[in-house]
């Protein structure tokens, strides 16, 4: 029912981005213009979504700014906001869930790092999608490998949220219906990889 689900979602966003016109959608924002969002998903959405996401107008977008400790943020607050407000929220929240993993392949002495956590708010058949994933803030963070499964839901007409599952993950990744795990190595690192099957 998941696999279906994110089928409809791919075949919404994607029929939504072919409505506009080309001249429209070269006026229009798209994870091309948002700051390292192409890297960050390349790994963490399958190739067909991305691909849609390359062409989709991005309706809202908030972001969120927290420091890494361990495994986790803490002192996280909104950076930019967007749609009066509505997703702060939500964009908190899942910032405050955010698990990290694969740290260990980075050479730091810093005791905290920047992390930066974005959601993007979509129109779909549905209403609205919300797309969510996450980045160092950093010297060096676009270049930087991100593994994981980005985290998306569909906005009902109750006002629910109905989280939209990976096909597949690592049983060590945290996932939840707010939650999900940023994995991260860099280029030269191995281990993290290994343990992600790249979509």
């Amino acid at each position: 029912m998941r696999t279906f689900l994110t089928t409809l979602v791919c075949i919404a966003i994607a029929l939504t981005a072919l409505a506009v016109s080309t001249s429209a959608i070269a006026e229009q924002r798209s994870i091309r213009d948002i700051p390292v969002a192409r890297e960050a998903l390349l790994r963490t959405v399958s190739a067909k979504f991305y691909r849609s996401l390359l062409i989709s107008p991005v309706d809202g977008w908030v972001v969120v700014r927290g420091n890494l400790v361990r495994d986790h943020l803490v002192a996280t607050r909104i950076m930019h906001s967007e749609l009066n407000g509505e997703f702060d929220a939500l964009a908190l929240e899942l910032a405050n869930n955010l698990h990290t993993t694969g740290f260990f392949t980075i050479d730091s002495q810093a005791p905290t790092r920047p992390v930066l956590l974005h959601l993007l708010i979509y129109h779909v058949a549905d209403g609205r999608m919300a797309l969510s994933f996450a980045h160092f803030d950093e010297a060096g963070g676009s270049q930087m490998r991100y593994y994981g499964s980005a985290w998306m839901a569909v906005l009902k007409d109750n006002g629910q949220w109905v989280t939209i599952e990976p096909r597949r993950r690592p049983r060590h990744e945290r996932r939840g219906p707010r939650t999900y795990t940023l994995a991260v190595q860099r280029a030269a690192a191995p281990e993290v990889s290994r343990l992600y099957q790249i979509r």
